[in-house]
């Protein structure tokens, strides 16, 4: 009956779910990179603290990476049109949620809605794609799906910025709504005409107690590293959120080894190609998401390069682009061959490329950059191009739909990560030079704690509100630190991934041995 089903869409039918999925994956990887343009504006829109910004990415990140790898199983008990449909919806909701946000709170609760539907999107189309389209389009199909995920990564960032600087950072929202109408209308028309086969595994059990230990592990351990450095690393609440994340850590392991259908099947990782694909895309979205956040932090500060939206976006395209093209073109010249010196010489791109980048400062003109930012997306580009190709020729065709779900849980968990690291370094390195510029002062003002946290971590009406309390002098001297510290918070970003690049190149070196990945049978 699927067979019969199947061959139906060897038409133009297939055509309408390709079109369907790659405009709702568009949405789901633009919304990735395009709001990083954006922070510096819904930062002052909203007033929000350091904290809440990095939540306002971690939130979308975190949910999707907890329920992607689930989303396939929901899809075969449920079916994968329904699941689709629920995951569209779930995200308009949170698109609506976000154009009409007038706080802290609002914001993210709309992009904890949008991280789940996109992980039902992400988690489901490529089973759309593939039992929809006929056998010998399906590796095309596939590709452009593939493709239009780096061209959204990549684009991202200028569409952002242009909708920011000519309207407002909410316009990148209601872009949203708009193209997931249309995905919208496009499944309907798929559902009436049954373009897509559905075979339902009714008896498949859902290991949610294993989905729950995954939450609450990874949640936990992100808000503990967002956090630290607020309620101090050794303080109660932190040290709770480590414990926690490591005893729940642990029983999701005892958990996954114990069931009898897993959410993730731990016998993939005695396959060393396979733990080299998963590690490497942690460290390559934790790179690519803690350069495009830190860089457009630093290069929007108004004490710094002072680029608008529109302008970061613009500058940021020797990056995105070349990791674009990478995506697309190093597969079909590379995949012959092993592996293991490309991936490696990627991270080694990466480790010299945030080197060269720590030389940056509100000084460094454009053109010291942007060839910098080019070395930069080589390394991303060739991580993003051939790691997930490896795992999944490690393991059996049945297991590739898992697989592959573990190794983008793997991606969204790194890309949260690297957020979060990378707010660490700049707080420690701003609280550190603010700390002694309080110091400084005369008269060193009573209530220099306060200040600090004030100047630190505050929202800037904070901030401001702190700098009125002082002297016209001691504010001018306050002022002064606040903008030098920001090249050094950027240089020191850039060497901690230049120290995270190098541990993934050698991981990549001793992971990937042998000569090509296994070819399936």
């Amino acid at each position: 009956m699927a067979q019969t089903t199947a061959n139906s869409t060897q038409g133009s039918g297939y055509r309408l779910v390709l079109a369907a999925t790659i405009i709702s994956m568009f949405v789901v990887g633009f919304n990735t990179t395009a709001i990083l343009t954006a922070l510096p504006a819904m930062k002052a829109s909203l007033d929000l603290g350091s904290l809440a910004l990095q939540w306002v990415m971690n939130a979308y990140l975190l949910s999707c990476a907890v329920l992607i790898a689930v989303m396939g199983a929901f899809a075969d008990i449920f079916g994968k049109t329904r699941i689709f449909m629920v995951g569209l919806a779930i995200f308009a909701v949170g698109s609506i949620a976000n154009v009409l946000a007038g706080d802290a709170a609002v914001i993210l609760l709309g992009r904890t809605l949008q991280g789940i539907g996109a992980a039902a999107i992400a988690g489901v189309s490529p089973a759309l794609i593939s039992v929809a389209t006929p056998e010998e389009k399906r590796a095309q199909a596939l590709g452009l799906w593939s493709g239009t995920i780096a061209f959204a990564f990549g684009v991202g960032p200028l569409i952002g910025g242009v909708l920011t600087d000519s309207i407002s950072w909410r316009a990148i929202f209601a872009v949203d709504i708009l193209l997931l109408a249309i995905a919208a209308l496009l499944h309907f028309r798929i559902e009436r005409a049954h373009l897509v086969p559905e075979t339902l595994k009714p008896g498949i059990r859902i290991d949610y107690l294993g989905v729950a230990l995954l939450m609450v592990s990874l949640g936990a351990f992100v808000y503990a590293l967002t956090g630290g450095h607020v309620a101090g690393w050794t303080s109660a609440q932190t040290l709770i959120l480590f414990a926690v994340a490591a005893i729940c850590a642990a029983a999701f392991v005892v958990t996954e080894s114990r069931v009898s259908e897993p959410l993730v099947n731990l016998s993939f990782f005695r396959e060393t190609r396979y733990v080299a694909a998963a590690t490497g895309m942690f460290f390559a979205a934790y790179l690519l998401m803690g350069v495009i956040y830190a860089y457009n932090l630093f290069v929007q500060a108004p004490g710094a390069l002072n680029l608008t939206p529109v302008q970061a976006g613009l500058s940021l395209l020797p990056f995105t682009m070349t990791m674009f093209l990478l995506s697309l073109t190093a597969p079909r010249y590379l995949e012959p061959y092993s592996s293991r010196w490309p991936i490696s010489l990627g991270m080694l791109a990466l480790v010299a490329g945030f080197w060269l980048m720590h030389l940056t400062t509100d000084q460094t003109p454009y053109s010291s950059i942007w060839w910098k930012l080019v070395i930069l997306g080589i390394g991303v580009g060739l991580a993003y191009a051939l790691l997930p190709r490896l795992g999944l020729r490690a393991l059996p065709d049945e297991s590739a739909g898992q697989g592959s779900g573990v190794i983008n849980t793997c991606i969204y968990l790194g890309a949260s990560v690297g957020i979060a690291v990378s707010g660490i370094v700049s707080d420690a390195i701003h609280r550190h030079e603010i700390r002694s510029a309080i110091a400084d002062l005369q008269p060193v003002p009573s209530d220099a704690k306060a200040l600090e946290v004030a100047l630190v971590q505050g929202r800037q009406s904070d901030v401001n509100q702190a700098l009125a309390g002082l002297s016209p002098e001691n504010a001018d001297k306050i002022k002064a630190a606040m903008q030098t510290v920001l090249d050094d918070a950027f240089v020191g970003v850039m060497d901690m991934m230049a120290i995270v690049a190098l541990i993934g190149a050698v991981l990549a070196f001793v992971l990937i041995r042998g000569g090509k990945a296994r070819t399936r049978a």
